[in-house]
């Protein structure tokens, strides 16, 4: 029978995504600074569109309010019939230049290109994160029975995952009469599963696998529910008991020896308070601006809690990813605030007539 666990780690993921994460990490041995050095030039790469998104919006927001008491006329006019209702409108909008629909396919290319960003990435780091802890496993199995093996074990065995190749040897170790013998034998094939373990292992800061979420609530060592989530193995692999003994037998004296509560929800909580902030600093800005629209306050309650129920689920690596986005969010957009004023009061000055200018 073969493993989804080796059919996986038959090769690195190729994706886009995935490639970039590999190549950053590479140069910095860390992929929890991949992440972040990735996010941060994809954000980088994203102010320009940005910029020209909230550019685009503030213009139609200012002409909204400038012909609003027009609006309200013809509203109050042609309350009783909507066509020519909408009929005025639309020769409002001709008449001062006004097109909705260019502001909104700005808003559109915007939001689709940040959607496609978004889900590509986060398919790309569950691949990642698939592969890493698949790879880890594959690696302590071959620990777990190198020494009683002799390091001649075959790998080159056609048409057989690492789990079908390992799995004699630890039949054998297993049923070794001599228990004195056993039990040495295993503690030797357990100090190996550590030291691998350590080699292997990736944690950032006070996050000890950043392949799993930073929870009090959860081991650094993966359960073997946890760990066949995250390998994504098949649901007849998921409830095979011999894989699963064996499974057990190497990883459960690891986490006695190495595990740990996987964090603190530290992540969590900054994951969401950052995102309150960004909602809250957008707020303010549309409150300067005029716009008394109540999406924002509702905005400002859902993000954060939708920020927090994501960081919560998913990995380290992904709550990496949210976080240094908002964070680069948080100090562009007063960049492009003042920016934008900049160019407005630019703008102003030049509609300012000449001989006025003079008189100043």
């Amino acid at each position: 029978m073969d493993y989804i666990i080796s059919n996986l780690l038959a090769s690195v993921p190729k994706g886009m995504w995935e490639s970039i994460i590999i190549a950053i990490e590479g140069a910095f041995g860390s992929f929890a600074l991949s992440i972040i050095i990735l996010t941060l030039c994809i954000k980088l790469l994203m102010s320009p569109l940005d910029y020209f998104n909230r550019r685009t919006n503030k213009k139609m927001a200012d002409m909204q309010k400038r012909i609003q008491p027009q609006m309200d006329a013809i509203n109050k006019k042609y309350a009783n019939d909507p066509k020519m209702r909408n009929q005025k409108l639309g020769e409002l909008y001709q008449k001062e230049k006004i097109n909705p629909i260019g502001s909104c396919s700005v808003m559109l290319i915007s939001m689709a290109l940040t959607l496609t960003i978004f889900i590509t990435l986060f398919n790309g780091m569950n691949a990642m994160a698939s592969y890493k802890i698949a790879d880890q496993y594959e690696k302590l199995q071959i620990a777990y029975v190198s020494e009683y093996a002799n390091n001649q074990i075959d790998f080159d065995q056609e048409g057989k995952t690492i789990y079908e190749i390992c799995l004699p040897y630890i039949k054998e170790m297993n049923s070794i009469e001599d228990e004195t013998l056993k039990n040495q034998i295993l503690e030797t094939a357990n100090k190996n599963v550590e030291e691998v373990y350590k080699q292997t292992k990736q944690g950032f800061l006070w996050i000890d696998n950043i392949w799993l979420a930073d929870s009090p609530l959860k081991n650094s060592i993966p359960s073997y529910k946890e760990y066949a989530s995250v390998a994504r193995l098949n649901e007849e692999d998921k409830n095979n008991e011999d894989y699963e003994k064996v499974y057990n037998q190497i990883m459960e004296p690891l986490k006695s020896s190495q595990g740990r509560e996987n964090g603190y929800f530290i992540l969590v909580v900054i994951c969401a308070g950052v995102s309150f902030l960004n909602q809250w600093f957008m707020i303010r800005k549309m409150k300067k601006e005029g716009n008394k629209q109540n999406s924002g306050l509702i905005m400002l309650i859902v993000m954060p809690i939708v920020m927090m129920i994501f960081a919560f689920m998913y990995t380290t690596m992904f709550t990496l990813y949210m976080i240094t986005g908002q964070i680069v969010s948080l100090i562009t957009l007063p960049i492009i605030n003042l920016i934008g004023d900049k160019v407005d009061k630019r703008n102003e000055k030049k509609q300012i007539p000449t001989d006025r200018l003079r008189r100043i």
